[in-house]
């Protein structure tokens, strides 16, 4: 692997889809669109170790027929770190890996889920994914208020 190379690795511990993508900077780094939703937080574009991102997976190279150099495709990844506009379907990891190679973002993933499901069905299923991700959300929010009351109403007394 080398500085600029486009990667992934299987989500899950095999080699089979759905992959994680991500940007070679070198040095044992890389850039990628990290996504959390399990914790109800949004998708920030980080700067982590190898380590990190591949969590013992098998790592691959993608192989394109035209891309630009590696110092650009590196340059479009880095002007990005920091960046909070995830969307699965729209703006994921795949499509920021391929935009740093080609300056097109494109997620083959999701154009296959496309054919299957239709455009429409694809945005049935975004609309669904940001009321889940509102829910996980409000819960997360409602949780802190009840554990702040609580405390509050534990300590009613003993100042």
């Amino acid at each position: 692997m080398a500085q600029g190379d486009h990667i992934y690795c299987s989500i899950y511990n095999n080699s089979k889809s759905p992959y994680h993508h991500a940007i070679d900077c070198g040095n044992d780094t890389i850039i990628h669109y990290q996504n959390n939703y399990k914790h109800g937080k949004d998708g920030i574009i980080l700067w982590v170790p190898m380590t990190e991102f591949a969590k013992n997976r098998k790592i691959y190279i993608k192989k394109y027929d035209k891309c630009d150099p590696p110092i650009v495709v590196f340059m479009r990844a880095k002007r990005r770190l920091g960046e909070k506009n995830y969307n699965i379907f729209y703006n994921n990891c795949e499509h920021f890996a391929h935009y740093c190679k080609t300056g097109e973002p494109i997620s083959p993933q999701v154009e296959k889920a496309k054919e299957i499901v239709g455009h429409n069905g694809i945005a049935v299923a975004d609309g669904l994914s940001k009321n889940l991700i509102n829910v996980i959300k409000s819960a997360e929010l409602s949780k802190n208020y009840i554990h702040k009351n609580i405390d509050n109403i534990l300590n009613f007394g003993r100042y």
